[in-house]
């Protein structure tokens, strides 16, 4: 993530590592945060799916049920070039679903578990994600002290590369301004307006990484479990004051319109913890260039941004999501036809 700091070095003073070279070298099981009803119209899916976007896995499930896709939940957003185990829910009242959905050479999607629930699952219904992760092709050896700082330090808790894709910022940057007259999806606005705010976010965090105090409360901060918190923008006053909303106004100073235009479009602010801290960590080294990860994080974290703190990682002959990100000069309204 070349436009915003790294807590553990620049990345031209890490090692480089390749990952996702197989799907199976990142692999995700999903914690649900709500207990199966047992009982209701809808049915309940623990799904596993290979070189899939939780996007395809509704449109196979729609299609599977004989239902719309708007109709199918899902808690959160899962990688493609992955194997990952996530729950879907689906309006069905007849019986339980076959356990194969979909097949063939390149991807898959089968149904593990599934059980009777009262109502469509919503997004950020989720206690967090499980991740066992293999680098691979390592230029140096990774020190256990680096892995071993990322438990006591936690990691800046930047929005990863999966969140702004290959043009979504682009995208999003184009439509706020037009946003009354060009009508697009609910499921791209959503998306839209997320991308917007997670990039201010980072944008702030990145001046708190700089400053060296990302991770430790500094007068004015808004803490949550004892970490600093920084702003989702949208409307409502920001809840720092002091030394902290300093940095806040200098982070956004150059983003004014898209401030204003988050605000206009009527998203409330929240708050997004600075830190995150890998939960249960452990790794094993099998040969000098290899890596093996497993570690939970908690819903809206990116195993990404912790890989990023060890490694320049290289994902397997994908472009850089990250690398469409503009420049802060380009101008809100500025369109790509």
């Amino acid at each position: 993530m070349n436009r915003w700091p790294r807590a553990g070095g620049r990345a031209d003073e890490l090692p480089g590592a390749r990952y996702k070279s197989r799907p199976e070298d990142f692999r995700v099981t999903e914690q649900l945060g709500v207990e199966p009803a047992g009982e209701g119209e809808h049915l309940l899916l623990s799904v596993e799916k290979i070189n899939l976007t939780s996007q395809d896995a509704a449109q196979h499930l729609a299609s599977r049920f004989g239902v719309f896709e708007r109709d199918v939940g899902f808690a959160g957003m899962k990688d493609k070039r992955a194997i990952t185990r996530q729950w879907f829910s689906v309006p069905y009242p007849g019986a339980a679903a076959a356990q194969l959905i979909h097949e063939n050479e390149q991807c898959s999607l089968r149904i593990i578990e599934s059980h009777r629930h009262s109502h469509k699952l919503r997004r950020g219904q989720l206690a967090g994600n499980h991740f066992e992760l293999r680098l691979c092709e390592l230029t140096d050896a990774i020190e256990d002290a680096a892995l071993e700082r990322l438990q006591t330090q936690g990691v800046p808790n930047y929005f990863g590369p999966q969140r702004f894709g290959s043009d979504n910022l682009e995208m999003a940057l184009g439509w706020l301004p037009v946003r009354r007259s060009r009508r697009i999806s609910d499921f791209k606005k959503g998306l839209y307006l997320s991308v917007l705010r997670s990039f201010l976010f980072n944008e702030i965090l990145a001046a708190r990484v700089r400053g060296g105090n990302w991770n430790e409360l500094i007068d004015g901060d808004f803490e949550q479990d004892q970490a600093p918190t920084g702003p989702l923008w949208g409307r409502g006053r920001s809840a720092t004051g002091g030394l902290a909303a300093q940095i806040e106004v200098q982070a956004l100073a150059e983003h004014q319109q898209l401030l204003e235009g988050l605000e206009f479009a009527g998203v409330k602010q929240q708050r997004r913890s600075f830190k995150v801290t890998p939960a249960g960590l452990s790794w094993q080294q099998p040969s000098k260039d290899e890596l093996l990860l497993s570690f939970s994080l908690p819903p809206g974290a990116y195993a990404t941004v912790v890989l990023g703190e060890l490694v320049e990682l290289r994902a397997a002959a994908q472009r850089s999501p990250l690398a469409a990100l503009i420049e802060p000069s380009r101008a809100v309204g500025e369109t790509r036809q």
